[in-house]
């Protein structure tokens, strides 16, 4: 609320939407300072504490689903692992990881954090066999995963979506199963985003125009993204590079984005985004 309060003084909220028909030439209206608040996956939590906020202080949003994680169907893959590496027993283990058995320990925070973070970059690597690898990680360490997520990866469903669509939160593509694109081959990359798009559009009744791609930075976007999001028609597209965009020089399906991983929103605006002159 805090982030919210001093953006609000400072910035023009706008939709990404209204940036997007800026970027395709639709419209030359972008005001003074203008701020885009993107969040992604579609966590529960997006409804439960951002959208009280957000609807507070009339502020613009667009949450990126990604559609299979809607309703709980499936685990987000990094989410499973997550689950998989707290709930274990074992606090040391050895895993085959490319091709050699790899030591790890869960024992204390550092050491679980240290062997998810490894796991974690060598399944980004992969593609949907990242899926059997984490069973069988699963079947290692004795952890039963829930068939739908649970308290923290808990994911919205279709009636909160609808809900804060009707107070004006718009809605993107984070694509089916959030994988890294970079590792799909075409027919699997515009099988992600359209599906995801047709799935999101059916059930909201509104064309949805922008992509996110997960994870988002530019070793995890395939060359040819730009023309495969404009054949399943996508106006524009988000990744991760922490910079502000410009109208003239931005690629559109290339925006950037700045994590708000920190509580000092004034050192994020300092540092990413041109700040007022009073």
């Amino acid at each position: 609320e805090n982030q919210i309060k001093f953006f609000k003084k400072k910035y023009n909220f706008i939709s990404l939407k209204h940036f997007s028909e800026v970027l395709n030439d639709k419209r030359d209206d972008l005001p003074n300072n203008p701020l885009i608040i993107t969040i992604d996956d579609g966590y529960y939590d997006n409804y439960s504490i951002a959208f009280p906020i957000l609807k507070k202080y009339s502020s613009k949003a667009t949450i990126f689903l990604t559609t299979d994680f809607v309703e709980r169907k499936s685990w987000l893959w990094a989410n499973k692992l997550e689950y998989i590496l707290k709930k274990t027993a074992k606090k040391e283990f050895s895993y085959p990881i490319s091709g050699q058995s790899i030591s790890f320990s869960v024992k204390f925070f550092a050491d679980w954090h240290s062997s998810q973070l490894t796991i974690f970059n060598e399944l980004r690597k992969l593609g949907h066999e990242k899926d059997q690898i984490l069973v069988d990680l699963a079947t290692v360490l004795n952890v039963k995963v829930p068939e739908k997520t649970t308290s923290d990866f808990k994911s919205l469903d279709w009636q909160n979506i609808l809900e804060m669509q009707k107070s004006g939160i718009s809605f993107g593509s984070h694509t089916c199963s959030h994988p890294i694109l970079s590792t799909l081959d075409r027919e699997n990359i515009y099988q992600e985003l359209a599906d995801s798009k047709n799935e999101i559009e059916s059930h909201l009744d509104t064309q949805v125009e922008t992509i996110c791609y997960p994870n988002g930075g530019i070793e995890d976007i395939p060359d040819n993204i730009e023309d495969i999001a404009i054949d399943c028609g996508y106006k524009a597209g988000v990744t991760t590079v922490p910079a502000s965009n410009s109208p003239e020089t931005t690629n559109k399906f290339y925006l950037n984005r700045c994590a708000l991983t920190t509580c000092n929103p004034i050192k994020i605006a300092n540092q990413f985004v041109r700040l007022p002159k009073s």
